[in-house]
C-alpha cells in the first residue's frame, strides 16, 4: 500500500537541511592581535584580542601562532559583545611549523638568504671576468709571438698589429675595471650580511614551534564576540631608573622616575597599552608548608660513605634551589614634555600605567618610558668626612612625600643641569629621608690635622696597661656668599673585647655631637651652620687602653 505525502514536505526537508548550517558546530581560526602588556621584573603578561561573529550553537575558537615559551597555566580568556555566550575551559597543544615563527626573524632570514645569493652571483661574475682576462692575456701572448715571426720575415703589418694590440689592451682594462667594481659590490654585500647576522643574533629564537589554544563556546544568541586572551611568558623585564636634578641656587630637588623596559619574546610590541608592575608572580601566592624538624643522634658513617652522603646532600640542595621561571616540562628551549604614568598603589603592589600607545621591539634594546615625578622636602647640606678624604661634598637630604615609594634603582645625578655621576636608591617609603650626594663642594674649604699621637703605659706590677691617645682638628671655612649647613662625620674605634677600653676625651672634643649616629657604632656627627666666610674648628680626641700583655689590631693609621 503506497502512502502519499503532502506536497509541502520536500520543501520542509530542504529547509530542515539548511537550518543546521547556521547552528552547527564551527571552528574559527584566529590570531589574537596584541593590544596590552603588563611587564613584571622577570616576565610579562600579554593580552591579545580577537573578534568573531557567531550564530547560536556550540563552536570552537582556535588561537594560532602563540609563543611556545608561554606558561600554559597562565592562560586566561574574557569575552564580551553583542552575542550571548558561555566560554568553556581552554586547552592547548604544540604545533610544529615549517617556517620561523617570528615575522621579524623570517624577514631577516629571507634578507640574509637573498644577500648570500647576491654574494654567490657576484663571485661567479668575478670568476667569469677572471676567465675572460686569461683569454685576453693568451691573445696578447699569441699576438706578440706572431709579430715576432712577421718581423723576422720582414712581413710586418703595423696597422693590423696596432689595432689588435689596442683591442686586447681595451679588453683587459675593462676586465680589470669590472673586477674592481665586483670587489666593491662584494664588500658592500659583506657589510649587509654582517648587520643582518647581528640583528638575527639579537633575536636569538630560531623557533619553529607555536602553541595552539582552543576555546569552546556555546552561543545562545548570535552576534559579535570580542575575546581577550591573556598569558604570561618569560623574556621581558623592567627596572626603575631615576634622574635627580638639584638646583643649588634654590635648593630645589626634582626626582623623576622612568621605567627601562626590555623584551626578547620574539614579537615586537607595537602600539600597545603598557603597564609596569612591581608584583612578582613567580614567587607564588601561597605560603610554603611548614614541616616538622626532627633531630636524632648522629650516625657514624665510614669516610667514603660520609663523603657520598655529603655529595648527595649538596646535589639535593642544588636541585632544590630557586627556579627562575616555572617553565613547562614539555617546552622547547627556546627633556621634551611627556605625559606621566598613572600610578595605582591601592593594593600591596604598584602598577604604573604608561599613557598612550607604546612600542617595544623584540631585540632586547632598552626602552625608557616616563613614570612620573616625586615630591620631596629637601635640605641642602655640605658633608665632610675628614678621615676618608680632604673634599667636602654637596648633599641633598630628601624626605619623600606622597603615597608612592621609590623602588631600588640607579639614579643619575644632575647639578645645575650638569651630569655629575650615578648613585643607587634603596627602597624608600613615604616620609623616609635619604642623602643624595651631588659631587665636591668647592666653596667649602677643609683641612684635617693630627694634634697628638701618644703611647703610654700605666698601672702597677699587677694590672699594667698600654694606652694610646690621638687628637685631631678639622678646620672648616665657608667661602660661599650665603649661610651653609655643614655636617661633619667621624668615627672612633669600637672595642670587641671588654678588656679594651675606648673613651672619647671631652676636653679634646668639640661638644654638640651625636654618638653612634643612625645605629652605627663609633659614628659621631656634628651639624651646624656657617655664615659667609665664617671658620670653625671641629676637634676630636679619643684614647684606647688594653692589658700590657696583649696586642690589639684594627687601630686606624695616623
Amino acid at each position: 500500500m503506497s502512502r502519499r505525502f503532502p506536497a509541502f514536505l520536500p520543501a520542509f526537508f530542504s529547509l530542515a537541511l539548511m537550518l543546521p548550517l547556521s547552528a552547527q558546530a564551527e571552528e574559527f581560526r584566529v590570531e589574537a592581535k596584541l593590544k596590552a602588556a603588563t611587564v613584571y621584573a622577570d616576565r610579562a603578561m600579554l593580552t591579545g584580542k580577537a573578534e568573531v561573529t557567531m550564530t547560536p550553537g556550540k563552536h570552537t575558537v582556535i588561537f594560532e601562532n602563540l609563543p611556545i615559551a608561554l606558561f600554559p597555566d597562565s592562560l586566561r580568556v574574557e569575552g564580551g559583545g553583542t552575542a550571548s555566550a558561555v566560554l568553556g575551559a581552554v586547552s592547548h597543544k604544540q604545533v610544529n611549523n615549517a617556517e620561523l615563527v617570528s615575522a621579524t626573524e623570517r624577514e631577516l632570514n629571507g634578507r640574509l638568504i637573498g644577500l648570500q645569493n647576491q654574494q654567490k652571483a657576484v663571485t661567479a661574475e668575478k670568476a667569469a671576468l677572471a676567465a675572460k682576462r686569461v683569454f685576453l692575456e693568451s691573445l696578447k701572448a699569441q699576438a706578440v709571438q706572431k709579430t715576432n715571426e712577421e718581423v723576422a720575415e720582414f712581413n710586418l703589418h703595423s696597422e693590423q698589429w696596432l689595432s689588435a694590440a689596442e683591442a686586447v689592451h681595451t679588453g683587459i682594462a675593462e676586465t680589470l675595471k669590472a673586477d674592481l667594481e665586483k670587489d666593491m659590490q662584494l664588500e658592500g654585500i659583506a657589510k649587509q650580511i654582517e648587520k643582518t647576522l647581528a640583528d638575527l643574533n639579537q633575536l636569538q629564537t630560531g623557533q619553529k614551534q607555536t602553541y595552539e589554544v582552543r576555546l569552546p563556546i556555546e552561543v545562545t544568541k548570535g552576534g559579535n564576540l570580542n575575546i581577550d586572551l591573556s598569558y604570561q611568558l618569560p623574556g621581558a623585564s623592567w627596572r626603575p631608573i631615576y634622574d635627580a636634578r638639584l638646583n643649588t641656587e634654590t635648593g630645589a630637588l626634582e626626582i623623576t622616575q622612568y621605567g627601562s623596559v626590555t623584551q626578547k619574546t620574539g614579537t615586537d610590541w607595537s602600539g600597545i597599552a603598557l603597564t609596569l608592575s612591581t608584583a612578582r608572580p613567580h614567587r607564588g601566592a601561597t605560603l610554603p608548608p611548614l614541616g616538622s624538624i626532627w633531630i636524632d643522634f648522629m650516625q657514624q658513617y665510614p669516610a667514603a660513605a660520609r663523603m657520598s652522603v655529603e655529595m648527595m646532600d649538596a646535589d639535593i640542595a642544588q636541585n632544590m634551589g630557586s627556579s627562575a621561571l616555572p617553565v613547562p616540562v614539555d617546552a622547547p628551549k627556546g627633556r621634551l614634555e611627556t605625559s606621566a604614568a598613572t600610578i595605582d598603589t591601592s593594593g600591596f603592589t604598584a602598577e604604573y600605567i604608561i599613557p598612550g600607545p607604546s612600542t617595544v621591539p623584540a631585540d632586547g634594546t632598552e626602552n625608557k618610558v616616563l613614570i612620573g615625578t616625586f615630591k620631596t622636602e629637601n635640605r641642602m647640606e655640605t658633608h665632610i668626612h675628614p678621615q676618608t678624604g680632604s673634599d667636602a661634598y654637596l648633599v641633598a637630604r630628601a624626605t619623600l612625600k606622597g603615597e608612592a615609594p621609590i623602588l631600588p634603582g640607579t639614579v643619575s645625578l644632575f647639578r645645575d643641569g650638569s651630569y655629575v655621576g650615578q648613585s643607587q636608591f634603596p627602597l624608600l617609603r613615604p616620609d623616609k629621608s635619604y642623602d643624595l650626594s651631588f659631587g665636591i663642594d668647592d666653596q667649602i674649604e677643609m683641612q684635617h690635622k693630627p694634634l697628638k699621637d701618644e703611647k703610654s703605659e700605666g698601672g702597677l706590677l699587677i694590672g699594667k696597661t698600654n694606652s694610646i691617645e690621638r687628637d685631631y682638628v678639622t678646620e672648616i671655612q665657608n667661602l660661599r656668599g650665603r649661610d651653609t649647613d655643614i655636617v661633619v662625620m667621624q668615627a672612633v674605634p669600637v672595642a670587641r673585647n671588654e678588656d679594651i677600653k675606648v673613651a672619647v676625651l671631652p676636653e679634646q672634643t668639640t661638644p654638640g655631637y651625636k654618638s653612634d649616629y643612625e645605629n652605627v657604632k663609633g659614628a659621631m656627627r656634628w651639624a651646624f651652620t656657617l655664615k659667609p666666610q665664617e671658620k670653625k674648628d671641629i676637634k676630636l680626641g679619643w684614647s684606647v687602653t688594653w692589658p700590657k700583655d696583649m696586642s690589639i689590631s684594627g687601630l686606624p693609621p695616623q
